[in-house]
């Protein structure tokens, strides 16, 4: 969601120093409007591509923690399966024990 917002912020951003630099220099009028459409057409060409960049990294770090996820759960179920069937043993040796000193 908040990734919409990423073209429209470089362009207003790459906008305003434009015009702050234009009244500064204390361009004329037409050259400073032409200037200021063509960067902004530039960097919003540049703010899509950084949204897709941002977006397909996001993405991919997101597969990775799932898959990271998904193997420390298969390891936690069969680690307590082990650790389940060795308390089964023991109880078993407990109760053998248990019976021959009867």
């Amino acid at each position: 969601m908040r990734d919409r917002l990423i073209p429209p912020l470089v362009t207003l951003t790459a906008g305003a120093i434009t015009c702050i630099v234009d009244i500064y220099h204390k361009a004329e009028l037409i050259p400073s409007l032409k200037r200021l459409l063509l960067v902004l057409i530039i960097f919003y060409i540049i703010g899509l591509i950084a949204k897709a960049i941002i977006v397909k990294t996001l993405q991919q770090k997101s597969k990775n923690d799932d898959q990271v996820n998904d193997d420390i759960m298969a390891d936690d179920n069969h680690n307590n399966d082990n650790h389940n069937n060795d308390n089964h043993n023991n109880d078993n040796y407990n109760d053998d024990n248990y019976i021959k000193n009867e």
